[in-house]
């Protein structure tokens, strides 16, 4: 893709020129690309990326705004959406895997220190996590640590079951899920944090597995 300063004698455009080329716009940055006929390979290796993509914007949609808010961080300044950082991400992660385990719910953004620790269990009917942190640099604290549940599956399939956010602002840092159907689980946990200049940070998540019965 060109970026393109000024088509058609500096007249913004869009649309295609005959059959060669097409003007278009994107986050307000103009460009010009070949015109090209769309195919639609169904080759295994393009069906994962394309039952993974579905899974995850599934996934999106259904997730809280805990669960948005470092992707948000992560998007920002940069030429794509949140949604776009989550699914570049963990496209790749997802692509051969036939369970959650590898899913990132933060990227970890503007230098986040990463937690310490994270440890899940699971009981009847409910799931507990708490976190650990290393010990912070002067000048910087703790904002809260988001705990996440999201019912584990095949990516490649369609989403279903929960996906749930808690934060908490004091140590022990932890969360109790309850009212949860039977089965395994993944819970990611992730730090958001105040630097010395006031802006945000978080760190990377960190996930672990429990089982409801």
């Amino acid at each position: 893709m060109a970026k393109s300063k000024s088509p058609l004698f500096g007249l913004e455009a869009s649309g295609s020129v005959g059959d060669s080329v097409v003007f278009a716009k994107w986050r307000g940055v103009q460009y010009a690309r070949r015109h090209v006929i769309p195919a639609n390979p169904r080759t295994t290796e393009q069906l994962k990326t394309r039952n993974v993509f579905s899974f995850l914007n599934q996934l999106w949609a259904r997730a809280p705004v805990l669960f948005h808010e470092p992707w948000a961080a992560y998007a920002s300044g940069r030429p794509l959406t949140d949604r776009n950082a989550f699914m570049k991400f963990n496209i790749p992660l997802l692509r051969e895997a036939n369970d959650l385990a590898s899913l990132v719910g933060s990227p970890g953004v503007n230098g986040g220190f990463a937690l310490a620790s994270l440890t899940a269990s699971g009981g009847i009917g409910y799931i507990t996590a708490e976190a650990t942190l290393y010990d912070l640099p002067l000048g910087w604290s703790i904002d809260y640590v988001v705990f996440v549940a999201v019912a584990d599956q095949d990516p490649h399939d369609a989403f279903s079951g929960v996906i749930m956010a808690q934060s908490d602002t004091t140590v022990p840092y932890s969360a109790m899920f309850s009212n949860l159907e039977s089965g395994t689980y993944r819970v990611l946990a992730w730090a958001r944090y105040t630097k010395p200049d006031s802006s945000k940070a978080f760190s990377p998540s960190l996930i672990a597995s429990a089982t409801v019965l």
